[in-house]
């Protein structure tokens, strides 16, 4: 079974890698560690109020467990790796996407199985018969393919590509 504590480690490398914990410039807004206040306006509001910076580490901890991690039921997957990736996509593209692409690398590797977006028992079954560093290589490529599928959808996000490859291959 997977662990939340270096899931969260390999997403904060991505969305604060110095562990500032600081309000930053983001889409539609501002954000703390990833967390974007035009999306979750609640949580960003109660965690950018704790001070100092430091102290905020918790609460963004709290947040990733409570609207992502469990939600998404990494903890039923075997490889850490591939729940620190899948967290770290669900976070950047939403919970339902992560998984999708996540079933997809499943079916990539002929395996059949259902893309419904749920991390429910029969998925976590498949995905954890899976040969860990096969299912990992294919979600790496249905992230890949996802990203240069939205540049070629909308060509003024190409400026990100080179960023969100380097993502999805880490």
């Amino acid at each position: 079974m997977s662990q939340f504590s270096p899931a969260l480690s390999f997403l904060l490398a991505n969305e604060d890698r110095l562990r500032e914990y600081a309000a930053v410039p983001d889409v539609g807004g501002c954000a703390i560690a990833g967390i974007n206040s035009a999306s979750f306006p609640a949580d960003y509001a109660k965690i950018v109020r704790i001070i100092p910076n430091s102290a905020r580490a918790s609460a963004v901890a709290e947040f990733y467990q409570s609207k992502f991690w469990t939600p998404m039921n990494l903890g039923g997957l075997d490889s850490q790796d591939l729940a620190n990736r899948v967290l770290d996509e669900g976070v950047n593209a939403g919970a339902k996407t992560a998984i999708n692409l996540l079933q997809r690398a499943v079916n990539a590797l002929r395996v059949p199985l259902e893309v419904d977006g749920q991390m429910g028992p029969i998925t976590l079954s498949v995905v954890n018969g899976c040969d860990p560093e096969a299912i990992l290589a294919a979600f790496r490529q249905q992230r890949l393919q996802r990203y240069r599928e939205i540049v070629v959808a909308k060509p003024e996000d190409a400026r990100y590509l080179p960023e969100w490859e380097k993502r999805a291959l880490r």
